[in-house]
């Protein structure tokens, strides 16, 4: 009996484990097949304990069933990269469009490499009121419509020139004392002067070639007998200049020493008696009288007006007498002195 108990028991026993695991085998089973019932396009994504909320956002909408994901950490997304800055290149013309500054550009190349030594003008555009606007393009090489580097800097080199110089001025014969007697008149000069520069602009020399003529008179009483007398000299004259000026200025100074070659001296002695007679003597002086070089201090300064026009005030003060001997009725101790005025034509 104990027998038939025991094995009722343990029948009873088994079928009540076995009703016991049917309901969660039941409750496991609709878990399992729920996913494969949901169609696959609106397949609801499942939580996952451990993997990242953006993981099931980046799975393809064919996967309606997520796999089981183990608890695996996943990698951080890649920050964006800034694209980089677009660089607009500068407009060569305002207002052009792109075919009007690729021709803008190909000339201004062009004039760069034909120029040298210049600054050339470019119109870039034209203002409303119709004035153009301009650039300046530094160049190197001379060309139409430019001009150099020293002119835009307001500079103004010393350059060598030869010209033709043509002057007139007040003329004086006086002697060194206080009672020494005194001749005016006037004289005029004509020649070639030539410009050599020492350095780029401020120093140079100035040598010249000029004919002079001159004429000087004056009466004085002899004998209680107004007597005039009047020189009338010719002469070859060589001045040798120092000539200074600014980097900025278009005035020289001159200083410097002038000698001159004598050709021909005369002296008209006239005057007219009680009677009312005219006498005249005529003495040439070269003879025995006038002396063979004769010397001048000279300063003065020059305007430059353009490059092929100056002009020019020049003073003489002569240092040597210009007579030896003594002469009846008169003191020969004379020296010539002279004020010019003249202009001077470089033409290269």
């Amino acid at each position: 009996m104990n027998r038939k108990i025991t094995g009722i028991l343990s029948v009873l026993a088994l079928s009540a484990f076995t009703f016991a695991q049917e309901p969660a085998a039941a409750t496991a089973a609709p878990a399992a097949s729920a996913p494969a019932a949901a169609p696959a396009e609106e397949a609801a994504p499942v939580a996952v304990r451990g993997a990242d909320a953006a993981a099931p956002a980046a799975a393809p909408a064919e996967q309606a069933a997520p796999a089981a994901v183990a608890a695996t950490p996943v990698a951080p997304a890649e920050e964006p990269v800034a694209e980089p800055a677009v660089v607009v290149a500068p407009k060569a013309v305002r207002g052009a469009d792109d075919a009007d500054k690729t021709a803008a550009s190909a000339k201004a190349v062009e004039q760069f490499r034909d120029a040298r030594n210049t600054v050339y003008y470019e119109t870039v555009y034209t203002r409303e009121d119709g004035v153009p606007v301009r650039t300046v393009y530094v160049a190197e090489r001379e060309g139409k419509d430019t001009v150099t580097l020293d002119e835009l800097r307001g500079l103004y080199p010393m350059k060598f020139k030869i010209g033709a110089r043509g002057s007139v001025g007040a003329y004086q014969l006086a002697g060194n004392d206080w009672d020494s007697d005194q001749y005016n008149g006037i004289s005029w000069r004509a020649g070639l002067m030539s410009i050599i520069p020492l350095n780029t602009y401020t120093m140079g020399i100035k040598l010249g070639v000029l004919y002079e003529q001159s004429k000087a008179s004056e009466s004085y009483y002899i004998n209680e007998v107004p007597t005039n007398f009047r020189f009338s000299q010719k002469k070859i004259d060589v001045p040798v200049l120092f000539t200074f000026k600014s980097a900025t200025s278009r005035i020289f100074f001159d200083l410097g020493v002038e000698m001159s070659v004598p050709l021909t001296d005369d002296l008209r002695v006239s005057y007219t008696d009680s009677n009312d007679k005219k006498h005249s003597n005529k003495i040439d002086l070269m003879d025995e009288y006038r002396s063979s070089l004769d010397c001048a201090f000279v300063f003065g300064f020059s305007v430059l007006a353009n490059e092929y026009l100056s002009l020019d005030i020049v003073a003489n003060l002569g240092v040597s007498d210009l007579y030896d001997g003594h002469l009846k009725y008169m003191n020969m101790n004379l020296d010539a002195s002279s004020l010019n005025l003249g202009i001077t034509v470089y033409p290269f």
